[in-house]
C-alpha cells in the first residue's frame, strides 16, 4: 500500500519531502516513521491556517504590529520543525517546538481580539489533540495541562478585571471567525484521512507479516520432518552394526522420537493458534512423564551425579489432564532442565505430588541449586526482559523456557506457583520449588 500510495503523482512530492526530513532516521532506524509522517502532515495542515490568520493580522488589525510579527515569526518556525528530524530522533520535542510556535501565534492573536471572549481560543484544544495523535499518551496529558493552563490564565485575568484591548476590525474578526469553524473541518478531514490511511497500512504491514510467518513455518516443519525422517534411517542402519553402542543408539532413538513428538506438538498448536483445531487434552499418567525425564536427562543426571527422588509406587494410577506431548517435553522438560542446570554436582531433585481437592493435583519440582533472587523471579515469565543466566557447569540459556511452560500450562487451565531462596541470602537452604496446579486425580 505505501508503495502505492509513493507512486502516486499526487503524493510524489509529499514523499519527497518526507525522505528529505526523515533520512537520518531512516537510516538509523531509532525512530517510527509514522510518527514523522503524522508530524509532517500537520505541519502542512496547519500551516495553511497558520499563514492565514498571520496575513490576516497584517491587514485586519489597527494601532499594533505584535499580531502580524509575532504570527509571521511562530509561522515560520512551525514551518521548519521538521527540520529538527534530521538532528534528533526526539518526536516529542520536534513536536513541541511546532505546537508552542502555534500557541504563542494564538495566544497572541486572542489578546487582541478581546481575551477570554475571544473565540480564537477555541483553537487551543486542537493542540493536545495533535500532540496525542502524533506522539502518543504522554504528549497527550503534557498538552492537555499547557492548553488548560492557558486558558486559565485568560479566565484568571479576566474575573479579576483586565481590560483586554480590541484591535481587530470588524471584517477581520468575521474571518477570523471563519478561519476557526472552516479550518476545524479541514483539520478533522485531513487528520482522519491520514489517520486511517496509516491504519490501513499498519494492517496490511501486518498481514502481510502473517503470511510470512505462515510460510515460514511450513518450510520449518517440511524440513524438520526430513531430517527426522533421516536421522530415523540412520538410527535403523545403527540397529544392523554390531560396533555401535545400544546406548548411544537407544539415546538417539529417544531424542530422534522426542524431536518428532516436538515438532507435530508445534504444528498443532500453531493450527490451534489460527483457529484451525482445538486443544487435545487428556488424562497422562505421571509417572509415565516421570520416566520420559529420566530418558530425556539421563546424561546430564549421569554428569551432574545427581539423585532423583520420586515414589513411582506412592503415584501410581495418579493422572493429570494435559495434552501430553508438551506436558513431557515444554513443561516438565523445562523445569526440570532448569533444575538439573542450576544444581551442583551431587545434589537431589525431588518430584512430588498430592491432591489439592478433589479434582486438582500439585506437582512440585524442587531442587537444591543456587535458588534465585526475588527480583529474577518476579521478571522469571517477561519475554521482554532478561533472565537467563549460566549454569553450575556454565551452561546456556535462551531465557525462553519458563515462559513457554507457563504458557502452555495456562493452556491447560493450570497454575503456576514459583519460590526459590538464593544461595547467596542463606547457604544451607537454598534451592527453587516449582508448583504446578493442574486438572487431575488418581486412578
Amino acid at each position: 500500500m505505501m508503495g502505492e500510495m509513493r507512486n502516486s503523482p499526487r503524493l510524489r512530492l509529499y514523499f519527497r519531502l518526507f525522505d528529505f526530513v526523515a533520512r537520518d532516521r531512516v537510516a538509523k532506524n531509532d525512530l517510527d516513521s509514522r510518527v514523522i509522517h503524522a508530524h509532517l502532515t500537520m505541519v502542512l495542515s496547519t500551516g495553511i491556517l497558520m499563514w492565514s490568520y498571520a496575513v490576516l493580522a497584517l491587514n485586519c488589525f489597527v494601532d499594533t504590529t505584535v499580531p502580524a510579527r509575532v504570527g509571521v515569526i511562530a509561522c515560520f518556525i512551525h514551518l521548519l520543525s521538521p527540520l529538527l528530524f534530521r538532528v534528533t530522533a526526539n518526536g516529542a520535542l520536534v513536536c513541541s517546538t511546532a505546537l508552542m510556535a502555534g500557541l504563542v501565534h494564538q495566544l497572541t492573536f486572542a489578546y487582541y481580539t478581546g481575551g477570554f471572549e475571544s473565540h480564537i481560543l477555541g483553537w487551543l484544544p486542537i493542540l493536545p489533540l495533535l500532540a496525542g495523535y502524533i506522539m502518543g499518551r504522554n504528549c497527550l496529558m503534557l498538552w492537555t495541562a499547557i492548553s488548560t493552563t492557558a486558558v486559565g490564565t485568560f479566565f484568571i485575568m479576566q474575573i479579576n478585571g483586565h481590560d483586554f484591548p480590541w484591535l481587530i476590525t470588524a471584517d477581520g474578526y468575521n474571518w477570523a471567525l471563519g478561519l476557526l469553524l472552516f479550518g476545524w473541518l479541514f483539520l478533522i478531514f485531513c487528520t482522519t484521512w491520514v489517520h486511517v490511511s496509516m491504519k490501513e497500512f499498519s494492517e496490511e504491514t501486518l498481514k502481510a507479516q502473517g503470511r510470512k510467518i505462515d510460510d515460514l513455518f511450513r518450510v520449518l516443519f517440511h524440513d524438520l520432518a526430513n531430517s527426522l525422517g533421516r536421522i530415523n534411517i540412520g538410527v535403523s542402519i545403527c540397529d544392523r552394526e554390531a560396533n555401535v553402542s545400544s546406548r548411544g543408539v537407544q539415546i538417539i532413538r529417544d531424542a530422534h522420537q522426542s524431536m518428532s513428538d516436538i515438532t507435530q506438538n508445534v504444528r498443532r498448536m500453531y493450527a490451534v493458534s489460527k483457529g484451525k483445531a482445538e486443544v487435545d487434552l487428556s488424562p497422562c499418567p505421571l509417572n509415565s512423564s516421570i520416566e520420559h525425564l529420566q530418558r530425556m536427562f539421563a546424561t546430564e543426571i549421569e554428569k551432574k551425579k545427581i539423585k532423583l527422588n520420586y515414589d513411582f509406587e506412592k503415584n501410581r494410577g495418579l493422572h493429570v489432564i494435559v495434552d501430553p506431548v508438551s506436558f513431557n517435553n515444554q513443561v516438565l522438560g523445562n523445569i526440570f532442565s532448569n533444575a538439573i542446570k542450576f544444581s551442583m554436582t551431587g545434589s537431589e531433585i525431588s518430584i512430588s505430588a498430592w491432591p489439592v481437592n478433589h479434582h486438582l493435583i500439585a506437582v512440585e519440582i524442587k531442587d537444591s541449586g543456587i535458588g534465585m533472587p526475588e527480583i529474577l523471579i518476579r521478571s522469571l515469565f517477561d519475554m521482554k526482559k532478561r533472565t537467563t543466566r549460566s549454569g553450575t557447569d556454565g551452561e546456556s540459556g535462551t531465557g525462553f523456557g519458563m515462559h513457554i511452560m507457563r504458557s502452555f500450562v495456562e493452556m491447560y487451565q493450570g497454575q503456576v506457583i514459583v519460590e526459590s531462596v538464593d544461595r547467596e541470602d542463606s547457604h544451607d537452604h537454598s534451592g527453587t520449588s516449582i508448583k504446578l496446579i493442574l486438572k487431575g486425580g488418581w486412578n
